[in-house]
């Protein structure tokens, strides 16, 4: 979409501090049909993902603090694997199941390291 004549601003997954992957913080372009994950990886953020974006382990779980209803839904098997964790239900989301879908910001806190 364009704005008189220059494209309209994408939107944006802001990654909140984390003292090993983004000390300060990192923002990274939100894209649409792309998951959480995938944007984070691509912008260099070392987002740990042992099953390479399977959904089948917790080493991409996220807490969406923001913006959740950009997202994807939790699907069953998503939430059978977070099941296992210890963590605020609301929130919680692995970035690798968790595509973007447009209409706003993310602000998202990386969980495991």
């Amino acid at each position: 979409m364009f704005f008189f004549g220059k494209k309209k601003p994408a939107h944006h997954i802001f990654v909140l501090p984390h003292p090993q992957l983004c000390p300060a913080g990192e923002l990274v372009p939100a894209i649409i049909g792309k998951s959480v994950a995938e944007a984070l990886v691509a912008a260099g953020i070392e987002l740990s993902h042992s099953c390479q974006f399977q959904c089948s382990c917790t080493t991409c779980h996220v807490f969406v603090m923001e913006g959740g209803g950009h997202l994807s839904s939790k699907g069953a098997e998503e939430a059978k694997v977070l099941a296992g964790t210890d963590s605020d239900d609301r929130w919680s989301r692995l970035a690798c199941q968790s595509v973007f879908q447009g209409g706003g910001d993310l602000v998202v806190e990386i969980r495991n390291a």
